[in-house]
C-alpha cells in the first residue's frame, strides 16, 4: 500500500482530473497489495471501520466491512474518487435526487481487483452483502477531506436527510446524534428500482468478470431463488408466453417430422416446456433432462421426468446418445466462448448421426434488448480490460437478490462455432421476444435467434 501512496504523490503539484486519477489507479494490480497490518479495528459489527493512510495529495483510506454492513446513501459534493476491492465483494448502488424523490438507478458488484468509480455529484451507497465474510476496500479521493463535515446522508426508510459534522467517523446513521449538524425529517420519498421501472430485470455488472465456478454458482442460485414462481412468470407474462409458445411449436413441428424416440433437454428447468413440446408432437419419446438448479430439478422430477442436477459442462452421461437435444433460453449462461464451443462438441458427442440440436439465444444486435448496451459497455467502458467478451451481461430480477450471467450472440460467430463443433446449420430464425413477441422477423437487429443444427 505504501508504494501506491508514493506513486500518487506525482499529483502533489497538480490538480488531477477524475480520468487522470483513474488512469493512474488502473496501473495498479490490487490483487497483490499488502495491507493486513493496516486494517482498522472493528468497533461495531454493524458498521464499517476506516483507517486514513494518507491525505496529501490524494486521500487514501482502508476500510473493513463486516458481513451485512453498508454505508448510508450519501452524496459526493466537491470531491471524486475510486474504490478498489481488496478482499470479499462490495455492491455499489447509485441514485438520483430530484423533486424530493430519491430514485435507485443502477448497481454493480465489485470483486477483488475491481475498481468502482465515484464521480463528483454521485449519490450512492456501498454494501457488503455477504452473511459470513468481511470485505476490505481501499479508497482514493481528491481533493482530500479533512473530515466528514458537510456530507449529506439519506435514510431510505424514514426519508430523513442528515448532514454530518467533523465528529463523524463514518457515513452512517449509526453515528451518534452529536455527529450531525442537522437532520431534516420527511425530506424525500424513496423509489426503489422496481417502483419506477416497468422491466422485470436489470443489468447488474460484476467487475472484474468472475471465474466459471463463481458464475455457475450464481446461476444456480438465481434459478433456485425463483424456481417456485418460474412457471407462473412464463405463463402470466404475455410476451414471454407468446415467445415460448412459438419456439415450442417450431420445435414440435421439426421433431414430429423426424419421428424421434429419445431427446435430451438441457437447462430443462421445471420440465414444463419439455412436456408441452412432447404433447405438441403427439409422439411418446423418452425425455432425459439436465438442470443446474436443485429446486428446478426437484419440480421436474415430480412431474415424472428423469432430470440430473448439474451444469452441462460437468454432467456425466456416459455413452448415451439421443435423436435430438434442446438447449433453450440458457446456452448464453455458459461463461466463455471457449467453453461454449467445448459444450457444442460435447452435445455433438451425445447425438446420433443426423441428430438435431435446437438453440434459442439472445441476439447482440437486437435493438430492443440489452445486446447493444453490452457492446457499448464492452467498447466504451473498456470491459474487455475486465475479462468480458463482447456481448457479456450480468443481471438480476428487480425484486431478487441473485445475479446471473448471459451472453448475447453475434449470429455469424455462433454459426461458425456450430460448424467447428461438427454441425450444419439447418436454419436461423429471428423470433420477437418482448417486442413483436412470437413473430418471425426479417430485420437483423430485431428478435432472438432460434437455430436448428444437424450433426454432420
Amino acid at each position: 500500500m505504501e508504494n501506491i501512496i508514493e506513486q500518487l504523490k506525482r499529483f502533489k503539484n497538480e490538480h488531477p482530473s477524475f480520468i487522470e486519477l483513474g488512469a493512474e489507479l488502473l496501473k495498479v494490480n490490487f490483487k497483490n497489495i499488502t495491507y493486513k497490518g493496516l486494517l482498522p479495528k472493528i468497533e461495531c459489527k454493524d458498521n464499517y471501520a476506516r483507517n486514513i493512510l494518507a491525505v496529501d495529495p490524494i486521500e487514501v483510506i482502508l476500510i473493513i466491512w463486516p458481513p451485512k454492513t453498508e454505508s448510508a446513501v450519501h452524496l459526493h459534493n466537491g470531491f471524486f474518487g475510486y474504490v478498489a476491492v481488496l478482499e470479499g465483494a462490495l455492491d455499489n448502488v447509485e441514485y438520483v435526487f430530484k423533486n424530493k424523490e430519491l430514485k435507485e438507478t443502477s448497481g454493480l458488484k465489485a470483486l477483488p481487483g475491481g475498481l468502482v468509480a465515484e464521480k463528483d455529484g454521485v449519490i450512492h451507497k456501498l454494501m457488503n452483502t455477504s452473511e459470513t465474510t468481511n470485505a476490505v476496500t481501499a479508497h482514493f479521493y481528491y481533493p482530500a477531506l479533512d473530515n466528514l463535515n458537510g456530507i449529506n446522508i439519506y435514510d431510505l426508510q424514514s426519508g430523513r436527510i442528515g448532514e454530518l459534522n467533523d465528529k463523524a467517523i463514518t457515513a452512517s446513521w449509526l453515528e451518534h446524534e452529536s455527529c450531525f449538524s442537522k437532520i431534516e425529517e420527511n425530506a424525500f420519498t424513496y423509489l426503489p428500482y422496481h417502483k419506477h421501472k416497468t422491466t422485470s430485470h436489470r443489468i447488474f455488472s460484476i467487475i472484474p468478470k468472475p471465474d466459471r465456478e463463481f458464475i455457475s454458482d450464481n446461476i444456480s442460485a438465481y434459478y433456485s431463488e425463483q424456481a417456485h414462481e418460474y412457471d407462473f412468470f412464463d405463463l402470466e407474462h404475455e410476451s414471454r408466453k407468446t415467445y415460448n409458445v412459438k419456439i415450442n411449436t417450431l420445435i414440435a413441428e421439426e421433431l414430429r417430422n423426424d419421428n424421434i424416440s429419445t431427446i435430451l433437454t438441457l437447462a430443462c428447468g421445471t420440465g414444463r416446456r419439455a412436456i408441452e413440446i412432447r404433447e405438441m408432437t403427439g409422439l411418446d419419446y423418452l425425455i432425459k433432462g439436465v438442470d443446474i438448479s436443485p429446486e428446478m430439478v426437484s419440480i421436474a422430477n415430480r412431474r415424472g421426468l428423469d432430470v440430473t442436477c448439474s451444469s452441462w459442462i460437468d454432467v456425466k452421461l456416459e455413452d448415451k446418445k439421443f435423436d435430438a437435444i434442446t438447449f433453450l433460453y440458457a446456452f448464453g449462461h455458459i461463461p466463455s466462448r471457449e467453453e461454449r464451443i467445448a459444450s457444442l462438441k460435447k452435445i455433438a458427442g451425445h447425438l446420433n448421426q443426423g441428430g438435431s440440436l435446437y438453440l434459442d439465444v439472445f441476439n447482440v444486435d437486437d435493438k430492443n434488448e440489452w445486446g447493444p448496451s453490452a457492446v457499448k459497455a464492452y467498447e466504451k467502458g473498456k470491459y474487455f480490460d475486465l475479462g468480458y467478451e463482447r456481448g457479456d451481461v450480468f443481471y438480476k430480477k428487480v425484486t431478487g437478490n441473485e445475479i446471473a450471467f448471459l451472453h448475447y450472440f453475434d449470429k455469424t460467430e455462433l454459426v461458425h462455432d456450430l460448424s467447428l463443433a461438427g454441425f450444419d446449420v439447418s436454419f436461423v430464425k429471428h423470433i420477437g421476444y418482448v417486442i413483436k413477441s412470437g413473430e418471425i422477423l426479417k430485420a437483423p437487429n430485431e428478435g432472438a435467434l432460434f437455430i436448428k443444427s444437424i450433426k454432420k
